[in-house]
């Protein structure tokens, strides 16, 4: 029989003392904070606040933040002087009633000269209007980060007495930083709600769709880059292409107020005019079948991520650790995507169109062709 080694009891090993935390870092932190009150229910319930004046009725209170979302060249820098020009004379956006206030545009991407143009011929659309109201100021090409811009904004907003302000693009003030990651977009949220607080004005941007059919996608679900640009917007205004040709379904969604049907609304330079007689769910549907892959592949186009950093773009789009890593693998073996020395990820700039559509689609165009 032979001799099996004696088991000896593992040590007890002591376990770790908890760190002590430095509450007094915390105090004087928050001390530092103007921080309100907590509310009792029932304080709220008998001493309602006043609301914030609504700028475009049914659509947008006063210090409050908002997005216009749309595919690249749709016309959004038109429809946004429209609306600051509507809102400094008191005319109608849209369908809308406006409240005649004072606004500022922000303009990151049209020259000075170009601009003037558009304004006098919305002016002329208004019917000669006086838009004194209506303030411009011109920062194509000034390279000037962001944070710095806001307090100069907040400074002016201040003095003027702005209640509206449009930042137009809003990729202008994201320079050297990532649309697709949630820290970075998140951030300049915070600096735009920095300036909404400051001042009480509403702010509105124009923002992107992504790659692909925008029209299968969930309203909110269209823009481009990390989902933070739409949970933090208390009014969504999106503009998707239309079955009819320069016709675009307008929806909303609107976090304070109540829900306003899509509707319909045609290019007419310079601006989009209503149509009644077209039902906003019929999107342009001539496309084939979306690639399932693409919306992974299209966060790579704005910029190489590393593995961890195109994960967090994926999350903030719908996708999960274990699916974001089993279609990341397939792309790799259909050699959709690649990695540099610098351990970052790029789409392969070999894809073809081809490679774009899904096979099924491929099959049936293959099949007809045949027949």
């Amino acid at each position: 029989m032979e001799n099996t080694p004696k088991k000896f009891p593992d040590p007890i090993r002591t376990p770790p003392k908890p760190q002590s935390v430095n509450t007094a870092s915390f105090t004087k932190d928050a001390a530092s904070i103007n921080l309100p009150d907590i509310d009792h229910a029932s304080a709220l319930l008998t001493n309602q606040a006043t609301k914030p004046d609504e700028i475009i009725e049914g659509i947008l209170h006063a210090g409050t933040k908002a997005v216009l979302a749309s595919a690249s060249k749709v016309g959004k820098t038109w429809i946004l002087l429209y609306m600051a020009a509507a809102i400094a004379s008191g005319k109608n956006f849209w369908k809308f009633k406006t409240r005649k206030r004072k606004v500022l545009f922000i303009n990151f991407e049209i020259r000075r000269e170009f601009i003037a143009d558009r304004l006098k011929v919305i002016q002329s659309q208004l019917e000669g209007e006086d838009l004194s109201q209506l303030h411009v100021w011109n920062l194509r090409g000034i390279t000037a980060d962001f944070e710095v811009l806001v307090k100069t904004i907040i400074e002016r907003a201040r003095k003027e007495g702005y209640a509206l302000i449009i930042i137009d693009p809003i990729y202008k003030a994201m320079v050297g930083k990532s649309e697709n990651t949630a820290s970075s977009v998140g951030a300049m949220c915070n600096q735009i709600e920095q300036i909404v607080e400051a001042t009480g004005a509403a702010v509105i941007f124009a923002h992107h769709y992504a790659k692909g059919s925008a029209a299968k996608k969930n309203q909110i679900d269209r823009m481009s880059g990390s989902g933070v640009f739409a949970r933090d917007a208390d009014s969504i205004i999106t503009l998707t292409q239309h079955a009819e040709k320069d016709c675009y379904s307008v929806e909303m969604t609107l976090r304070n107020l109540a829900p306003q049907s899509a509707f319909v609304a045609e290019w007419k330079y310079p601006v989009m005019v209503e149509r009644p007689d077209l039902s906003a769910s019929d999107f342009e549907s001539d496309e084939p079948d979306a690639d399932e892959y693409e919306p992974l592949v299209s966060l790579l186009d704005e910029s190489p991520l590393t593995t961890g950093e195109w994960l967090e773009a994926a999350v903030e789009i719908g996708y999960s650790r274990a699916s974001f890593f089993r279609d990341k693998d397939y792309l790799v073996k259909q050699n959709r995507v690649q990695t540099n020395t610098e351990k970052t990820w790029t789409r392969n700039q070999s894809e073809t169109c081809e490679t774009l559509i899904p096979e099924q689609v491929r099959i049936n165009n293959k099949s007809q062709v045949s027949n």
